[in-house]
This record gives structure tokens, sequence and C-alpha cells, in this order.
């Protein structure tokens, strides 16, 4: 009786060990375990609604009344792989930490370029210098019905650029992945708040000038997109992301020592699709265990 209870014991024992480790592997390194580390790069298209541009200046004071813009990308692939051009298409950078399993903090920038476009037809509101060099002077109402914007007048774009720097909380969930999980597609949604520092060119009454970079207002925004891991160590993400951006004093001519009394007031929601690859790592835990189950 007491080998019997014996036998029943090991096979308890070892069948118990089989189970355990067809439940459960030991740890394996995974894109979305706590204290992974990621960091991307790569580049965008941007779109802009619609939006009223306020302009002010010792000589104007004027409002543009929807104004139409556009993003304006590399044309030329060698820009986007010759080390010395890589930020000068519009690109992402970020660098994130997985605090909790799926759920990681974020820091980095989306550099857009926005630029209002030229020869459009337009209502303007507000007060113009008569002695301008311009057609375009005196004072200006709807009633005056829609004028064109001539480039060589007043031309506006933040080319150098529009960066939106934020701060992001994601949560990244496995849509599907390998057994040996050495390929996995990830589903990413998120949000994010930051500041925006922008760089002006602005053409005014046929001369043309060009601010340093400064702080120019805040955004916010929202994503959702697909990572596709490679061994746990590479991976590439599709992103398409939406936000408001609010640019209250943003310099347009810097007058000596004065920069704020020439200045665009305006806000703007934008719509991002942006390609980026980056590469994980994985900080070892405080209690330095290699081989603790995976939960999950």
């Amino acid at each position: 009786m007491k080998q019997l209870n014996i036998v029943i014991l090991l096979s308890v024992l070892v069948f118990g060990q089989n189970s355990f480790g067809q439940n459960y592997s030991y740890k394996k390194k995974f894109g979305t375990q706590k204290n992974a580390m990621y960091f991307y790069w790569g580049y965008n298209r941007a779109a802009f609604t619609r939006s009223d541009i306020h302009f002010v200046g010792e000589n104007y004071d004027f409002t543009i009344i929807k104004a139409a813009a556009k993003d304006r990308p590399a044309t030329e692939f060698k820009t986007y792989v010759t080390p010395s051009t890589l930020t000068v298409p519009q690109f992402n950078v970020r660098v994130g930490w997985y605090y909790k399993h799926r759920w990681d903090w974020s820091i980095g920038y989306d550099h857009m370029k926005y630029v209002m476009r030229d020869w459009q037809q337009v209502y303007i509101n507000g007060y113009i210098d008569p002695n301008s060099n311009s057609e375009l002077n005196g004072e200006f109402t709807n009633e005056d019905g829609k004028l064109f914007i001539d480039p060589d007048f007043i031309h506006y774009e933040n080319t150098n650029g529009l960066n939106y720097i934020s701060v992001q909380l994601n949560n990244t969930a496995p849509m599907y992945k390998t057994n040996d999980r050495k390929f996995a597609v990830q589903r990413r949604v998120g949000g994010g708040i930051g500041p925006v520092i922008t760089q002006t060119d602005f053409v005014w009454d046929s001369e043309q000038y060009h601010s340093g970079m400064k702080l120019g207002g805040w955004g916010i925004s929202a994503h959702m997109g697909v990572r596709f891991d490679f061994f746990n160590r590479f991976f590439i993400e599709n992103t398409f992301s939406g936000g408001f951006i609010h640019l209250p004093r943003n310099a347009t001519i810097v007058r000596g020592s004065t920069r704020d009394n020439d200045y665009a007031n305006h806000k703007f929601v934008y719509g991002q699709w942006q390609i980026t690859a980056g590469v994980l790592w994985y900080l070892r835990n405080k209690n330095g265990c290699g081989t603790c189950p995976d939960w999950h």
C-alpha cells in the first residue's frame, strides 16, 4: 500500500510538471512585456483642414477666411536614405517604454510641413496699409467678394517646420503571433499631447522673412495602427493619426529684438499617415529573474 502511494505521488508530480510546462512557457522576450523599450524612425504624409489665419503686423491686421493648405514631401528617393538629408523630409521619431504589460509611455515628435496654397480664392476681412505695394490694400469684408492670394504679395508656410512634440500613452495588443513568437502582428492605439515648435517662412509685400525656431502653440492627437514584429527585435509600423493644433502667436516677421509684433494666429485639424521602422530592446528586471514564468 505504501508503494502504491509513492507511485501515485510520483505520477502526480510528473504529470503535473508536464501540464505546467504545456500551459506556461518560461519567460521569452516579447514586444509588449513590461520593461520592453522601442525606438522608431519613419516618414509621413499630412493633410490639413481649411482654417482662418489671422495675420497681425505693424501695418496690417487681417484674416484670410478658410485658407487651404497642403504638405510638402520630399520628391527624390535619395533624400530619404542619404544620412545628411534624413531630416529634410516629413519624418517621425519616437522612443517608448512599456511600464506594464501592453501599455507604454513614449516621447517623440512628428515633423510635418504646413504650406498655405498660392493663388487660392478666399474672403479677406480686415485692414492692409494703403501704401502697400500690392493691389490688396485698404479695408476688406466678405462684401468685397473672394480675392486671389498672390504669392509675390503674401505666402505663409511652416516647412522647417511644424514640429509636434508629444508625450503619448499607447496600448498594444497581439492580433496574431506564431507559436515561437518570432513574428507577431500587433494592434496599436493611443493618444498624445504636447507643444508645437515652428519656424515660419513668410512673404509679405514682396519681401521674404524667415523666423527662427520658437514655441508656436500646442497640439493634441489620437492614433491607431498595425505593427509587424520580427524576431522580437525589429518592427515595421503603419499608423494613421489625427489631431488639433493651435498656434496663437506664430511669429512671421522678426524685427530686431521684437519677436511678437508680427504673427499669425490660427488653429486647424490635421490627418497624418506614417510608415516607421524600429528596434525593440529589454530592460533587466530588478530581481534579475531570467527564468520567471511568463503568465501572458
